[in-house]
């Protein structure tokens, strides 16, 4: 049985929501949670941020903004553990790259040893391009990741509702 997905896209009063599931996610050394209400509602508004969902649960988010030149950052793809492995993370970053139109580069950062992660984001052509010790200042390095912009909507329609739906692959 295919999984049907949902993005919806998160309000300001959905903080306490992102904060409880980031918290379920979170992972001290590669995944931070934000650590108040307030953070929460800056993530919000500072990103296009979407609760990504089966059926009435959230199951992940995936967030994203624009920067100068043309740039977009990739935020947040995020999997609630018990979610895993569903092809959900895979299925969150077609959404985010097939809204990325205009934008001529993607970039985003992760830890070196989210494994997980590193496989994904090379699968979609990013390539390391810098490692950043202290990169939050939380005392842990990241590597920055990027790749040229080639929007792919083939995976990702809206349905009649306007919520975005996918299946992941």
């Amino acid at each position: 049985m295919e999984k049907t997905l949902t993005f919806e896209r998160a309000r300001i009063g959905e903080a306490d929501t992102l904060m409880k599931f980031e918290e379920r996610v979170a992972d001290p050394r590669l995944y931070g949670a934000p650590s108040n209400l307030e953070r929460a509602r800056r993530e919000i508004r500072r990103n296009r941020l979407y609760f990504v969902k089966s059926g009435d649960a959230i199951v992940g988010t995936a967030a994203f903004c624009s920067k100068p030149g043309n740039r977009v950052y990739i935020s947040n793809v995020a999997v609630d553990p018990r979610y895993r492995r569903q092809g959900i993370a895979r299925a969150a970053l077609t959404f985010i790259l097939g809204r990325c139109t205009g934008a001529t580069r993607i970039e985003l950062v992760t830890h070196p040893e989210n494994e997980a992660a590193l496989r994904l984001y090379s699968s979609f052509g990013f390539e390391i391009k810098s490692r950043h010790e202290n990169y939050f200042g939380d005392g842990e390095p990241r590597l920055v990741m990027s790749r040229e912009a080639i929007a792919d909507r083939r995976e990702t329609h809206v349905n009649s509702s306007g919520s975005h739906q996918t299946t992941p692959s």
